[in-house]
This record gives structure tokens, sequence and C-alpha cells, in this order.
């Protein structure tokens, strides 16, 4: 059935809403002892998206948001499915999102993304090149391409060969929101390198395997990458690079920081990075403007 829940949603906020929603239904069962589809007061939905049933500690603003949003588009889908008449979500919506991050009489504190300085970032690379084993060359290009386009994990895992061109240093992705853009990475001259290698690394690996796939990156078996794994490994790499002290954020996110810093400080247009990186708002592009120096021109 066709509504305007069909819309589309990153397979990770999809995991999100899904498992907040199912913890919704516990929750009513055990709250009201009805089985939902049941009325529900507007303050029972304000206790279960606010604290933690169990414990009682009081979620983040941030954490409440995400908890309104999840049921904000279920009971969406309810009334346009007219299992519900209304929807009590919104106005609790509103109250959670006017209050995010505020403290008492103040405005919500702004946070500038931590990123990798250059000096980080050269140390990263050059501690995955020193390691061994089968998947040192692919860890390698991935954390060179995630540096130099700012891929979000989800897309280092779907993004297609097909859809790299590294003559003109392109990457065709689709992202959030199932948005296709066109990524150009052409400030950065040292990815292509280390691209090539894993190519033939990977395109050997398929044929030992006897196996075809467009994926990008892929495991010793020649399946598409997990988000999980792309963490771990990116964390991995991180550690042993001996940034972790360094920084709070790791992960794929903490290279997607540091790449759109890097554009900012290679001078690539403001709205080439805007498109880069897939944000809907110029100002949230801005504000990784700044953050790093212009790179040293060798002599």
């Amino acid at each position: 059935m066709a509504t305007a829940f069909s819309n589309p949603y990153s397979r990770k906020t999809c995991r999100v809403y899904s498992s907040v929603t199912a913890a919704f239904l516990g929750y009513i069962d055990q709250e009201t002892g009805n089985t939902f589809p049941c009325p529900v007061e507007p303050s029972t939905i304000r206790r279960f998206v606010s604290r933690n049933n169990e414990t009682g500690k009081a979620y983040s603003k941030a954490y409440q948001t995400l908890r309104c949003s999840a049921l904000n588009i279920f009971w969406h889908w309810l009334v346009e499915t007219k299992v519900m008449i209304e929807n009590p979500v919104k106005v609790l919506l509103n109250e959670v999102k006017d209050s995010a991050g505020r403290p008492a009489g103040g405005k919500r504190p702004t946070r500038l993304p931590v990123v990798l300085s250059w000096r980080d970032q050269q140390d990263l690379l050059e501690s995955v090149k020193n390691t061994t084993g089968s998947a040192a060359l692919r860890d390698r290009a991935l954390i060179a391409l995630a540096l130099a386009t700012g891929l979000r994990n989800e897309e280092i895992c779907t993004a297609r060969l097909s859809g790299l061109d590294l003559d003109y240093r392109r990457l065709r992705v689709v992202g959030k929101g199932d948005k296709e853009r066109l990524i150009i990475f052409n400030h950065d001259d040292a990815v292509k390198t280390s691209v090539l290698a894993w190519l033939q690394e990977r395109q050997a690996l398929l044929a030992w395997l006897e196996q075809e796939s467009d994926f990008l990156f892929v495991s010793r078996t020649g399946r598409p990458l997990t988000g999980s794994l792309v963490y771990q490994q990116v964390t991995r790499h991180i550690r042993m690079a001996g940034l972790d002290g360094k920084v709070r954020r790791r992960g794929p996110h903490l290279l997607r920081h540091t790449a759109a810093s890097v554009m900012f400080a290679k001078r690539v247009p403001v709205l080439q990075i805007k498109e880069n990186l897939g944000h809907e708002d110029l100002a949230t592009t801005q504000i990784y403007a700044h953050l790093l120096p212009e790179p040293e021109v060798a002599s």
C-alpha cells in the first residue's frame, strides 16, 4: 500500500526507527496491559520518550528527539492507513525540538567537529600501509577514499565499482534519503594510487573465489562490507596509529569530518563540498571551514 510513509530513509534510520517502535509497543503492553493499537495518553508517550523505563535515567535531548521522530513516523503511517484518527506525537516532537540541547537560561551549545590534523592523517595512512594481511590494501584504499570524499559509513559499504571514475577522480553514490550524487575528489593527488592497488587485489580475490561483484569494497569472502565491519576496521587502524587518545569519536564519521575540513583547506568550492557531503543545508557544510590550516607546500 503506497502512502506518504514510503518516503525513502536510509537503512540505518529504518533500523533505528524500527527498534524504537518495537520498544514502544512493548512499553505500552507493559504499562497499560493493552495490546496496541489502543488509546494512548500523551503523558504515556512523553514518559517513554524521555527516560529509560528500567533505570529511570533521563535520555539526552538529542535521543529524545530521535525517539519522538520514530514515533511520529509510526503514527503518521497509522493515520494514513486509518488505524488511528490523529497523531498525538506532533506536539511532543515540537516540545522536544524546541528544548533539545539547551541548558536552562541559554542557547544550545555549539561544538565544532573533531578532525584529524594533517600529521594525524599521515600517521593513519602510514600505519595502515605498514600492516599486513589480506585486508591491508582494502583498508588503506577505504581510508584514503573516505578522507578524500567524506563518504558515510553506509555509502562506503554500498559504493559501486561502476560508479568510480579514477581518471577524473569522481564517484557516483546513492546516499541518505536514496539520493544519488556525484562526488568530485580531484583535490586529492594520492588517493588514486591506493585505490588502484586495491582494485588489483580485488580482481585477484574475486577471480580466486570465482565470483563477480560490483561493490567497490568487498570482504575476504567476496561479500559487500557491513557497517559494523567498516567501523571496526577504521577504529582499529586509528588505535594502531596511536590516535585514539586524541579523538573522542572514532570510526568512519571521524574521517568524514576530516574530509570536509580538508576540502575547505584545499579551497574546494563550498557548493562542491556541499554536494560531495550530501548536505541539504549550506550552513551545515560551513561548520567545517577553518578547522584545518592550508596544507604546507613542499619547497
